[in-house]
């Protein structure tokens, strides 16, 4: 018999509903497993051996799932119990009909294009971050700016002064670049979307490069000697003003099951335009 982890944000589901009736409807096929979906060492041991995961809860909590599925090789059908939902492809009136559905193998999967940044001359210090969605330089405090230079496989592309810079996937240009004034791209394209966080200078533009591009970003004037990389709103690590960052394409693919038929534009439009 398979193996399916369902992996639940309890905040969301807390009556544990929607976490009883997925493993009601699966268990015929599959042996269950289950993981608190805010705790990621738990959640890492339990998709061991998992041919599928469904993940219960908001895009946050998908995000959490994803990096440790992607190494795991794991697809992950995510149940919306968030706001937005961009991440996940069921609704609650339709996981029924959606369980069903996977049950008969009768579903998709996307693999969608993640990034990965390290720090340059302290790979031992510091873990390379994985992201699904977006990695972020920002200042550690809200007084102060940082400024920024980047580079674009060697070549100089722009000095950003402000609050930071967005480095997001086409999956993560509906989540925080997005609001910073990025673009919205369509997930199937593997690019990188560069955008400047509250920029000092309007000239300051979002700019997308090449997935396989190698993107550097370093302090040339650091208002703040202290600042921060985030992956994706959930991992972070403390950088400073002689740190480089590089961001390149990762190796790992998040696998996301689609059952509902539904395409990018059609989400687009219900979840941004409606």
């Amino acid at each position: 018999m398979q193996r399916a982890a369902i992996i639940t944000n309890k905040k969301k589901d807390s009556d544990g509903s929607i976490t009883k009736l997925c493993a009601d409807i699966l268990k015929s096929k599959y042996e269950l497993v289950f993981s608190d979906g805010t705790d990621k060492t738990h959640t890492k041991k339990t998709l061991e051996g998992c041919s599928v995961a469904i993940v219960i809860g908001g895009d946050g909590t998908i995000l959490l799932a994803a990096n440790e599925a992607a190494v795991a090789g794991v697809p992950v059908l995510g149940i919306n119990m968030g706001n937005v939902g961009f991440l996940a492809d069921v609704e609650l009136a339709e996981v029924r009909k959606a369980l069903e559905c996977l049950i008969d193998g009768a579903y998709t999967i996307e693999e969608r294009f993640m990034i990965e940044a390290k720090v340059k001359g302290k790979e031992d210090t510091y873990p390379s971050l994985t992201a699904l969605n977006d990695l972020v330089i920002s200042r550690a405090s809200y007084t102060r700016m940082i400024a920024l230079d980047v580079m674009v496989n060697g070549h100089f592309l722009a000095s950003y002064v402000g609050d930071g810079v967005v480095v997001a996937t086409p999956t993560g240009s509906t989540a925080y670049s997005l609001s910073a004034g990025g673009p919205v791209v369509d997930p199937e394209l593997d690019v990188c979307i560069i955008t400047p966080v509250c920029p000092h200078t309007v000239s300051s533009k979002p700019i997308i490069v090449p997935g396989n591009a190698e993107i550097a970003i370093h302090f040339h004037a650091n208002f703040d000697d202290i600042s921060m990389l985030t992956a994706d709103g959930q991992h972070s690590i403390k950088i400073s003003d002689n740190d480089e960052i590089i961001v390149k394409a990762s190796k790992l693919k998040t696998k996301l099951i689609k059952v509902s038929g539904r395409c990018f534009y059609e989400i687009f439009n219900k979840k941004l335009q409606g």
